[in-house]
């Protein structure tokens, strides 16, 4: 059962260095590819609702948010998926008032932290984490 849930939880999600979980045909976009295309298209808007469009640094943190697979788990502002009961995030920074870094180092090694589903991101290197944090910080308003 663990395994299977784990397989599910794990489905579609990109890893860090560029792995996936799932296969890509040679030449062709793959449809993981085009939805991550389309789910990065919706992040001005996300920034523009959120208040956070002047925040580069939460900007690029909802970029790689869109790119590395969160949203296969995770629901923002009516997109994603709440696979495995994964919480929408939409408001993440006012529910939880953990700072940038703080999100930063969760997001690394959510285990540390009681968290035993969502899979460690600390290969995305501490520079690409903080931008997710800066991201999940901001999010408060959800409109």
């Amino acid at each position: 059962m663990a395994a299977a849930t784990l397989v599910v939880a794990l489905a579609g999600c990109e890893f860090p260095g560029g792995g996936s979980s799932t296969e890509h045909s040679e030449g062709a976009p793959s449809t993981a590819e085009h939805l991550t295309s389309e789910e990065v298209a919706r992040v001005p808007g996300w920034a523009r609702r959120q208040g956070f469009a002047d925040n580069a640094k939460a900007v690029a943190g909802a970029k790689l948010f869109a790119e590395v697979g969160c949203l296969s788990c995770h629901t923002y502002l009516g997109t994603g998926s709440s696979a495995l009961g994964a919480p929408d995030l939409s408001a993440a920074g006012r529910q939880s008032h953990r700072s940038a870094r703080e999100f930063a180092d969760y997001i690394a090694d959510p285990s540390l932290f009681g968290d035993t589903v969502m899979p460690h991101f600390a290969d995305l290197g501490r520079a690409r984490l903080l931008e997710l944090g800066a991201f999940l910080a901001a999010s408060k308003h959800a409109h």
